[in-house]
């Protein structure tokens, strides 16, 4: 996410205006991106259900309501729509983790990266 922040920085400087989508909000306002939208789906999932172009099509047209409504960076939204799945059956995260933090875990990642910890997220070794 941070890397996210910093090209859209850079992206705004240029002139050209940018929308995050997140269902992390915590990390997403530390990293003060321009604007986003905030959406409680799982991940991989972040714009909605499999097939469902009308709900993709709502979550895309808020983000770039928000492009045209907000008054100036760190402006952000909490979109009001639910998850159709009920919260115990929904699998929020990917089953399989980042490559990275595989080889973290396994104590083989790349040089450079060996001691790369994410603060918004300490439970990841």
């Amino acid at each position: 996410m941070r890397s996210v922040g910093l090209l859209q920085r850079e992206l705004e400087k240029a002139g050209i205006a940018t929308v995050s989508i997140s269902n992390q909000p915590e990390v997403t306002e530390k990293v003060c991106v321009p604007r986003a939208v905030f959406i409680q789906y799982p991940f991989a999932r972040i714009l909605g259900m499999v097939g469902d172009r009308g709900g993709q099509r709502r979550v895309c047209d808020d983000m770039c309501d928000l492009l045209v409504e907000a008054e100036g960076p760190n402006s952000y939204v909490h979109l009001p729509y639910e998850w159709p799945e009920p919260p115990g059956e929904t699998q929020w995260e990917p089953l399989t983790p980042a490559p990275m933090h595989v080889l973290r875990a396994q104590g083989r990642a790349p040089k450079g990266f060996a001691h790369y910890r994410d603060e918004e997220r300490p439970d990841l070794v």
